[in-house]
């Protein structure tokens, strides 16, 4: 991905963010992803999964369509665009609901595997590219999502600048990221309970966000953060030695799995109080992804 005598830096960018530098290439960028992150099953994407899993991603869908039912946005929410739709969980939710839907993404192999039947809604290409096009057709979604894509592209600021050029005036952006450099790692860094910013993966993320820095780099980009949601706060497993799956990489997977077990009970008694949750914890910043609800700055 790089020459082995160019040196990394991380760049404190003036929104507030931090980014590697050198910046990759984004031919580069796309081959190690395609490969990487779908046909070997690395990352967040894996070959195969447990009914348990598949539960777990179908319950996460459900609660941003929660969460966008509970917008009063004064227009009808039923166009959809997920930017870097994946496996197609949450474009399948909103497909399930009776929206228009368009999933982008540069490789289809996970939407096939697991919603082979949304093939005719997906447009594979560089998501820049293909914003471009979107915009130039003056198409315009009541719904964009962009989950766990912005950390990955080299231009960050250029796909906000997009997605706000799609978005329709009522309607709403969904921003999904990793919260890092958060409070929460903060914490784990100073009572050395973690001795590296693990959190810290070039060439697979190369920008890094938290609550704040997202929250005043939406802003500037002409948006407004009605809602920041978190997702199960699995890096408090840190504070304990017996899940701390930094010190020991073994204790990853069956800590993987008591999150899935727990979001799974949780919602079995009530989605909605689950989403309240997440909420407040949303607010405080502490969540492994935060979730962003925007609207447009009038």
């Amino acid at each position: 991905m790089r020459k082995a005598n160019i040196k990394l830096k991380l760049i404190h960018k003036t929104q507030g963010y931090w980014q590697y530098y050198p910046l990759p290439l984004e031919k580069d960028l796309q081959r190690y992803y395609a490969k990487k992150y779908f046909q070997l099953g690395k990352g967040s994407y894996a070959t195969t999964y447990t009914e348990e899993e598949k539960r777990y991603f179908r319950l996460k869908a459900n609660l941003i369509f929660r969460q966008i039912r509970r917008f009063k946005t004064g227009g009808h929410l039923n166009t959809f665009l997920d930017v870097g739709c994946g496996e197609g969980w949450l474009l399948n939710r909103m497909y399930q609901a009776g929206m228009k839907v368009k999933g982008l993404d540069f490789s289809d192999f996970g939407l096939m595997k697991f919603h082979r039947h949304l093939k005719s809604s997906f447009v594979k290409g560089n998501v820049f590219s293909l914003l471009e096009a979107e915009q130039k057709s003056k198409q315009k979604y009541n719904i964009v999502a962009l989950a766990n894509v912005i950390e990955h592209v080299v231009d960050p600021k250029k796909m906000i600048y997009l997605l706000k050029k799609i978005l329709s005036r009522n309607g709403i952006l969904i921003i999904i990221a990793p919260n890092d450099f958060s409070y929460l790692h903060k914490h784990l860094l100073k009572e050395q309970y973690i001795s590296k910013k693990f959190w810290l993966a070039y060439p697979d993320h190369i920008s890094y966000f938290n609550k704040d820095s997202m929250e005043k780099f939406l802003i500037k980009g002409g948006f407004k953060v009605e809602t920041v949601v978190a997702d199960n706060p699995i890096d408090l497993n840190l504070m304990n030695s017996n899940t701390n799956y930094i010190n020991d990489r073994s204790k990853g997977k069956e800590t993987h799995y008591f999150r899935v077990r727990t979001d799974n009970f949780l919602a079995s008694i009530s989605e909605d109080k689950l989403l309240d949750l997440y909420t407040i914890l949303g607010s405080m910043g502490v969540g492994r992804d935060l979730n962003y609800y925007c609207s447009l700055k009038t």
